[in-house]
């Protein structure tokens, strides 16, 4: 490689049937112009890795949403909840559950030769079981007919999934000991890189390749590992695509993805929420320890900037956490305004309602609401955020 040339690097983390989220993410990336010329993944990342390299998006795409539990292990049919609790838990204490029907998907949609032959290179992680060693390979240190052994290896979730022995050697799943090859792809060669996080069980090293790094994951919850459905796959690659553009600075929020702003409801907004907040705290000074608690429980940013004109990601975050609060579906972008339209027509019955003291709608004593607040901020502020809208008469 040229000095000065650039050499991005995607990189793929492990987490199981959350994987399709990546699926969601590359889409965005292409769209954006943001070529990888490395991918390197560990566990269910190494799989969408392979599928990248060769550009396969719109067959990834179709893999995810027709994937069940029956195609990635050996599962019985026709147990009931209990039985297959019962079925796992013998199954762990015996070695594990069987990849082979992974092993399927792999011939049916992935060619070794044409990865070899493409221009992204491709590397994987697995982890030696006896010693939990960290085993970082690239594509050519491994042997020629055989990348679908070290993908399956690198897939192999001990103890829920049986070890795989290559060369009289047994491996697990590469998260045990490198969720994330970051380092990996930085020996290749990468100068930039992007991680695509879908928070499995595994082990994520800090990042110490010293590289510009950006880190795309998600708010909400992807499900669980072995939640192999079809339906949540489509919703976890509408987020990835969605996170993606966040991070390039295509859309905005937290939670949502937040389009441009062309009426300026956003400060407005910021504007209103705040005077209301002050009011509900001067009845109740306890409140805005509650409104920092609800931001810092859902995991959004601090209170919003005091310039109004430039209101940072935390103006939205009480419409985006109200939102969040009544299950407004985070899977389609929404300007500002079209989300608080959609929070107020998302419920029956007010939330404002159960603060109306704290709230200045009805006078008395407002022990009770305070103690409400404290036990349930979100609560208040998705009460706080359908008062301050109703007050606003912007609809």
């Amino acid at each position: 490689m040229k000095m000065g040339t650039t050499c991005r690097g995607l990189v793929l983390a492990g987490g199981g049937a959350k994987g399709s989220y990546q699926v969601g993410a590359y889409r965005a990336l292409k769209e954006l112009g943001w070529q990888p010329d490395i991918i390197t993944g560990t566990s269910v990342g190494c799989l969408n890795a392979a599928l990248f390299v060769l550009d396969k998006v719109s067959e990834a795409e179709e893999l995810w949403k027709n994937l069940d539990i029956h195609g990635v292990l050996e599962m019985p049919d026709g147990k009931t909840p209990e039985e297959l609790q019962n079925f796992l838990l013998d199954t762990v204490r015996s070695g594990g559950l069987d990849l082979e029907p992974l092993g399927d998907v792999i011939d049916r949609y992935l060619d070794e030769d044409a990865i070899r032959a493409a221009p992204v290179r491709y590397g994987l992680v697995m982890t030696e079981m006896n010693t939990l060693k960290s085993v970082q390979l690239t594509l050519d240190q491994i042997p020629q007919g055989r990348l679908k052994e070290y993908m399956m290896a690198s897939s192999a979730c001990f103890p829920a999934l049986r070890p795989r022995t290559i060369d009289g050697v047994k491996y697990i799943d590469g998260g045990w000991r490198d969720n994330m090859p970051l380092t990996l792809a930085a020996s290749m060669g990468a100068t930039e890189l992007v991680a695509v996080d879908i928070e499995g069980v595994g082990y994520n090293k800090p990042n110490r390749t010293g590289l510009p790094t950006r880190v795309i994951r998600s708010h909400w919850d992807l499900g669980p590992m072995f939640d192999f459905d079809g339906v949540r796959a489509v919703r976890n690659m509408a987020l990835g695509y969605l996170d993606t553009l966040r991070v390039f600075g295509r859309v905005g929020g937290t939670a949502y993805a937040l389009l441009p702003d062309p009426d300026g409801f956003l400060p407005k907004f910021a504007a209103a929420y705040q005077q209301q907040l002050s009011a509900a705290v001067s009845r109740a000074p306890t409140l805005a320890l509650a409104e920092t608690m609800a931001r810092q429980r859902r995991d959004y940013p601090a209170p919003f900037s005091q310039n109004l004109l430039a209101p940072t990601r935390g103006a939205s975050a009480p419409l985006e956490l109200a939102a969040e609060k009544m299950n407004v579906p985070p899977e389609e972008p929404y300007t500002p305004r079209l989300l608080a339209l959609t929070f107020l027509g998302s419920f029956d019955r007010d939330p404002a309602d159960r603060f109306r003291v704290l709230l200045g709608r009805e006078e008395g004593n407002h022990i009770g609401e305070t103690a409400m607040a404290a036990a349930a901020p979100d609560d208040f502020v998705t009460a706080l955020v359908s008062h301050t809208l109703q007050e606003m008469r912007f609809f």
